[in-house]
């Protein structure tokens, strides 16, 4: 068999021509090849034994609907690559736009940021890379936590990026000039609606907030004003249609609303706040 037949066969056997750049991420690495090596040897034989056997396993799970990012254990997210598994949800372009947002507020400042449910760590670690912050990357799950802490490694953060195991806030009472969080958004009935791919094989917890959606965005702004510092910012991503119920959450809590940032799709998907 040719590396040109099994591809064909691959995408033949997924029905979905969409997934041709993941059959192709899935060669390169099972057979340990670049994408440009790939389609230089497109027209050979194939004598890797072991890497057809790994690509196989491979693509049998991309057909079952798992996210690429678990089947490879990395995502790239704002230019970086991060190491991801089943236990943190995979790194969104929507969220990339939270990190522009708070780069941009960061500027050149060594500021305490805390991280709320960092997850793989894709806030923090960012932040940290492209800033002089302090971050404090808050998680609760401790499967999460693990790969939190390898990302920090891997990127040599130490010092620099804190892990520390709770919910929505430190138990310490310190203060920080910015916090930003990716919480669960979901309601229940966005989450039965979910994609397969989302419902099957991504942390739930990470992704519904409860019945309504807004659970955790309500407990974040109410508790935010005790935790930043006077002039400090909130920054938070949020669903579709969440808008109106987060200004009044912010409302409440004596939190200026400075921005939103809408996506890609026109969704209005990053507030800014000022205490």
């Amino acid at each position: 068999m040719l590396y040109s037949e099994l591809f064909a066969a691959a995408l033949r056997a997924s029905r979905k021509r969409e997934l041709s750049t993941a059959v192709e991420a899935l060669i390169e690495s099972s057979f340990a090849i670049s994408r440009s090596r790939f389609w230089i040897q497109k027209n050979q034989p194939v004598r890797d034994a072991a890497g057809l056997r790994r690509f196989r396993r491979r693509l049998r799970r991309l057909l079952a609907d798992e996210p690429l990012a678990y089947i490879l254990g990395a995502k790239e997210f704002y230019g970086e690559l991060l190491l991801v598994s089943p236990a943190v949800l995979v790194p969104r372009p929507e969220t990339e736009l939270l990190v522009e947002k708070a780069l941009q507020l960061l500027g050149r400042e060594p500021l305490r940021v805390l991280d709320i449910g960092a997850g793989s760590g894709a806030i923090s670690v960012l932040l940290a890379l492209r800033s002089r912050a302090e971050v404090t990357a808050l998680e609760k799950s401790r499967p999460a936590l693990a790969v939190l802490r390898k990302n920090i490694a891997r990127f040599g953060l130490q010092e620099r990026v804190r892990p520390l195991a709770g919910d929505l806030f430190p138990r310490r009472g310190e203060r920080f000039q910015m916090i930003v969080s990716n919480p669960p958004y979901l309601s229940r009935r966005d989450w039965r609606n979910a994609p397969a791919t989302v419902r099957l094989f991504e942390p739930r917890v990470a992704l519904e907030a409860g019945p309504v959606g807004t659970e955790a965005l309500a407990k974040i702004i109410a508790g935010a004003p005790g935790r930043l510092e006077p002039g400090g910012r909130l920054l938070l991503e949020i669903g579709r249609g969440q808008h109106r119920a987060v200004s009044g959450f912010l409302r409440a809590a004596g939190l200026r609303e400075r921005e939103c940032v809408r996506d890609y799709a026109g969704i209005d998907r990053v507030v800014v706040a000022q205490n």
